[in-house]
């Protein structure tokens, strides 16, 4: 029997965590009309699945194998998320990160008979890549029929969050959305809560990874990692918020007209 508490919550929330950027990439380019369930939706579901998957077993295989591993796997698989989340809030802000771990694994990519995997399909695919190492944490107590069935249900909720997201991009479309501050507050909002989603799932890695040295009456929380994460993506984004404004606007701004000027409100 699947544990409403220990299973279908985390895995919903783990679905939303990287759903979050698939939501915004999809109403971002709600002019391009190449955009449908097959050529976008589909694919994402299925990196979204095998990509965790992937993730996972990595870390759980070598974990189970060597146990004295777990206090390292914990803290790589933290390092991880962090080294995605560092990329990604660097070229929110408008900055050229000093390592860019997503763009290198993308060129491995490149021309090995994956044109499916386009550069818009993986770049909101490797968080999911990231999560598996976290959902090693969050599974500890799990069977393994639902690690597997978690793969399908975060799989599923991201189908689900991008062929919504495709509707209210066509819509868009049909009325000629043109609101530069909406679409661009929308955004930040939304990347606000995948920090706070994924950054929590870094932190219960590491959380898992000192369990041996932090003892029994401190084991990993979901909930309250996700909560750590929320607070300390509250004082990113006070500190930067200037900065991840003023970008998001010229995004939205080039969504909106395919120009790359940065508005001083809507168009």
């Amino acid at each position: 029997m699947f544990r409403l508490d220990t299973f279908w919550v985390p895995s919903i929330l783990m679905g939303i965590g990287i759903a979050i950027d698939v939501a915004i990439a999809t109403i971002v380019m709600f002019r391009d009309e190449k955009l449908s369930f097959r050529s976008w939706t589909l694919p994402i579901m299925t990196t979204h699945i095998v990509f965790p998957g992937v993730g996972y077993y990595l870390v759980w295989g070598l974990g189970v194998a060597f146990t004295p591993l777990q206090v390292i796997l914990g803290v790589v698989g933290a390092a991880l998320v962090g080294a995605f989340l560092y990329e990604a809030t660097s070229e929110w802000r408008g900055k050229e990160p000093a390592f860019a771990i997503s763009d290198w694994m993308g060129k491995k990519f490149d021309g090995r008979g994956m044109a499916w995997l386009t550069p818009a399909i993986l770049a909101v695919s490797w968080d999911a890549l990231w999560s598996g190492p976290a959902k090693s944490a969050q599974a500890v107590h799990w069977s393994t029929s639902e690690v597997l069935l978690s793969f399908l249900v975060a799989g599923t909720v991201v189908a689900l969050v991008a062929q919504l997201s495709l509707t209210v991009a066509l819509g868009l479309r049909r009325i000629h959305f043109a609101s530069v501050d909406k679409l661009a507050a929308f955004n930040l909002t939304g990347k606000f809560g995948e920090v706070s989603v994924i950054g929590g799932c870094g932190i219960l890695s590491l959380w898992n990874g000192l369990t041996p040295f932090l003892g029994k009456d401190n084991e990993p929380d979901i909930y309250v990692a996700i909560a750590i994460a929320t607070i300390m993506t509250l004082v990113f984004f006070f500190c930067f918020l200037r900065e991840l404004w003023e970008t998001e606007q010229n995004d939205a701004y080039e969504a909106v007209t395919r120009e790359m000027i940065v508005p001083l409100s809507d168009a």
